[in-house]
């Protein structure tokens, strides 16, 4: 009697796995409650390169009109009160990133209970999930930092022709008294009044950095390492502490999602990803983490043909070994930058302070 089967590999039996991919990697991801297309969102997405050819966006940022005006009748013509419209722009290109797993071969699968095309997606979308948010983080930061669990070699510096870009002198604060990288020590660590520092900060640059509009009021987030958000909560009494947690009750916005707090209108996030560094001080061994202040378009991120959300992942299956070992490739085409236009970032600051690891 015959039987229909659908053997290991076959096309039909896994034309689905790319969506199956892409949902589990986005639900992983730390940065994705952060994107969006709207011009509130921390990490934009940008659609131009899903449905055409191309590498490259090109996006564009409209200044502001300065100076005076005329009163009355007075003329306008020839006169400083009509002035040109002033456009700077800011570049993303896109490139594939491809990951794989290999399987030595049936007579090892069959030790195992495990279903090896499972098991590969599993791991694939949570290397995925890592992948982008460590990549976000190295961007944001502008560094590749020191922690040797990233997927990328220590001195990386950037991707698909998006070269990572420290921040200018104005996107950047330092923790206590410190001014500069040299001058770091163990009294510049994490505190509240260096949020307050940063808020009076933003509240009074011109161009101004844009926040995100939460029930009409506005609203920045400062994400820190876990080790700067343990200095921070021990410089503040437990009834403190409690009090910020407060902030975030019964909030529905995706920005609160796994809060800290919230302080002087600025929502508390930590993250192991965070970048640290080894060589702050006077003599170089000082260690430091580079939390970041965000606000709206603070980041890009682009994917190459169906970049829609479900299905931005490629899926391929084969056997090596004439049938023996199953190999699997994910791959996806897409580019992940910093907003910044005029040689200055648009919607962070690095915010450099001592931590120690209280571990």
């Amino acid at each position: 009697m015959g039987a229909t089967e659908f053997t290991l590999g076959h096309p039909l039996a896994v034309q689905r796995w790319s969506d199956s991919l892409a949902v589990e990697a986005e639900t992983k991801q730390y940065f994705s409650k952060f994107m969006g297309t709207g011009d509130d969102a921390l990490i934009k997405i940008k659609k131009e390169l899903q449905k055409q050819a191309g590498e490259t966006i090109t996006v564009g940022l409209r200044m502001k009109l300065d100076g005076d005006g005329v009163e009355g009748d007075n003329p306008i013509e020839g006169t400083t009160a009509e002035e040109a419209l002033s456009f700077f722009n800011d570049t993303l290109t896109i490139n594939q990133r491809r990951k794989g797993t290999k399987s030595k071969g049936k007579m090892s699968e069959q030790r195992v209970p495990y279903n090896m095309r499972k098991e590969g997606r599993d791991a694939l979308s949570t290397w995925y999930a890592e992948d982008y948010d460590q990549q976000f983080m190295m961007y944001l930061a502008g560094a590749r930092g020191i922690d040797t669990s990233f997927h990328f070699p220590l001195g990386w510096n950037g991707r698909a022709g998006n070269a990572l870009i420290a921040p200018d002198s104005d996107h950047i604060i330092y923790g206590g008294d410190a001014t500069a990288k040299n001058d770091l020590d163990a009294a510049d660590g994490m505190v509240l009044t260096l949020i307050d520092r940063l808020v009076a900060k933003v509240e009074t640059m011109d161009p101004q950095m844009l926040p995100f509009m939460i029930d009409g009021e506005h609203k920045f987030v400062l994400l820190m390492h876990i080790f700067q958000a343990f200095a921070l909560r021990k410089s503040v009494s437990n009834n403190d502490w409690m009090d910020l947690h407060k902030n975030t009750d019964g909030q529905t916005s995706l920005i609160y999602k796994n809060a800290l707090g919230e302080f002087n209108g600025v929502v508390l996030h930590k993250h192991r990803n965070v970048i640290r560094f080894s060589d702050y001080g006077s003599g170089g061994t000082v260690t430091a983490a580079r939390a970041l202040f965000l606000g709206a378009q603070a980041g890009m991120v682009a994917w190459g043909g169906n970049g829609t959300g479900v299905g931005r992942y490629s899926w391929n299956e084969e056997t090596d070994d004439r049938g023996n070992a199953l190999a699997i490739t994910a791959g996806a085409i897409y580019g992940i930058k910093k907003s910044r236009y005029n040689s200055k970032d648009f919607g962070v600051i690095a915010v450099d302070t001592y931590y120690e690891d209280p571990t």
